[in-house]
């Protein structure tokens, strides 16, 4: 298993914010198509808290200050929170609550991700059991809209209802919000409006491996202008 690290990006500072770590398998196929066969033959945990260690060990190579996040169900997260190994506190940490965990197994995910040092983010919010009752009864620091509703948003009056509620709970509890998806000029314009804080989408970066993120970064500021600031 390898890493690919996607930007995440400050729209109110046009600068990046950090990274999301994604794993990437060597015989090519789909992540979620090893996680869905992990998840078959019950060896999900193992898997995630595989990626989740390599994921701290990739970390070394990038600047400080930045953000890090992860993607992990709660049982995942609370494991974790028992067996991590230090976290790099040159970085800020961040958990992705898997979307489809059910509530009875993750009802103790932001104060499992706070004893690690991590900051809680609901991920794929309208998806699954990422829901308006999700967001207020965790309480996550960020949450992360799911990028079908949000590419759907002008075209679908379900979808802006469903966005609009998502983002209203969100401002409810003071969470940030990150929108994922970005993936043209106009994605943008739209995340803007709608008034995001952090996006993340193919229009900034697809994943990239590590020794290429210098590459990538200063051809992202470059064209959008974004600061990128270690690189």
């Amino acid at each position: 298993m390898k890493f690919a690290f996607q930007p995440l990006i400050n729209l109110r500072s046009d600068a990046l914010l950090g990274f999301e770590a994604l794993a990437r398998f060597s015989d090519g196929r789909r992540p979620d198509e090893h996680f869905a066969e992990a998840r078959a033959e019950g060896n999900l945990l193992a898997l995630e808290l595989r990626a989740l260690e390599g994921i701290v060990h990739a970390a070394e190579g990038l600047p400080d200050g930045l953000l890090l996040t992860m993607n992990a169900s709660g049982p995942a997260i609370k494991a974790f929170a028992r067996t991590a190994p230090e976290l790099d506190r040159r970085l800020d940490w961040g958990l992705e609550l898997h979307e489809l965990s059910a509530p009875e197994v993750c009802d103790a995910a932001r104060i499992n991700a706070e004893e690690l040092g991590c900051l809680l983010l609901v991920d794929d919010a309208g998806i699954g059991y990422a829901t308006r009752e999700r967001i207020l009864c965790l309480k996550p620091h960020i949450v992360k809209l799911d990028r079908s509703l949000f590419i759907h948003y002008l075209a679908s009056a379900e979808a802006r209802e469903h966005v609009d509620i998502l983002l209203a709970a969100a401002r409810e509890i003071n969470a940030k919000t990150l929108v994922e998806g970005v993936e043209t000029a106009e994605h943008l314009q739209l995340a803007r409006r709608l008034d995001f804080d952090y996006a993340q989408g193919f229009y900034f970066s697809p994943g990239i491996e590590l020794a290429d993120l210098p590459a990538a970064m200063h051809e992202l500021h470059g064209r959008l202008g974004i600061d990128i600031p270690g690189f």
